[in-house]
């Protein structure tokens, strides 16, 4: 797995790549690489990870593992399969809101701190992976099939309007921001956030926690500058 690092080189490259008509495919290409690293990371992290440690915050600005690893996985459903793609979110055409026992639908970002370990208990995490591994090959998916020209399509407002239908966004000030974030970028544009540096900002996050619990070495190194 590459350290933090190289994985920030491999972002750096599919940035200034996928803009460009001409190197577009090499851009997505690099987006895949990167996702493929990050992927390595969830599944390091679901490896060795008890249940306790996922609802664990050590410092003042943690949140829980389990909490980064439902809002990271909920926010790419949303923006590929409502916004990008205008079918139903996973979440929604598989039932994952029984399957995940969770208690909302929505990204998470209006949970309170002192909530978030409540709401990290009720999660069934042998589902979030299987929710994680399912959004991630449907993003996979949509990276390999989209175009430059399709890359250059801005959300529309009757993709806006289905994810309001949807309540998969809170319409507390915390979360709503959201809408209009999303809503603003291209479909070039949520490639690289969230699609990639969303990811790459809070499993950071999640390595931090685990090096702090485990003292592991691997979460040290995957840290590494």
């Amino acid at each position: 797995m590459k350290n933090k690092t190289e994985r920030g080189e491999i972002f750096k490259v599919l940035q200034s790549k996928i803009k460009k008509q001409d190197t577009f495919v090499e851009g997505k290409e690099s987006l895949l690489a990167l996702r493929k690293e990050l992927s390595l990371i969830y599944d390091y992290i679901f490896h060795i990870c008890g249940p306790d440690d996922f609802l664990e915050m050590p410092a003042k600005s943690d949140k829980t593992v389990a909490y980064y690893f439902y809002h990271l996985m909920r926010i790419e459903d949303i923006v590929t399969n409502t916004l990008i793609v205008g079918k139903e979110q996973v979440f929604f055409a598989e039932g994952f809101q029984k399957l995940l026992n969770s208690p909302i639908v929505t990204t998470g970002n209006e949970i309170q701190r002192d909530d978030l370990v409540e709401f990290s208990k009720s999660l069934n995490l042998g589902q979030l992976k299987v929710y994680t591994d399912k959004v991630w090959e449907s993003t996979n998916t949509l990276i390999q099939n989209m175009t430059f020209d399709n890359s250059k399509t801005k959300v529309t407002e009757e993709r806006k309007a289905k994810l309001l239908a949807t309540g998969s966004v809170s319409e507390e000030q915390s979360a709503f921001w959201l809408m209009d974030y999303w809503c603003k970028k291209t479909y070039g544009g949520l490639l690289l956030m969230p699609l990639s540096r969303h990811h790459m900002m809070h499993l950071d996050g999640c390595l931090r926690i685990i090096r702090k619990l485990k003292n592991d070495p691997t979460a040290s190194k995957l840290l590494s500058r």
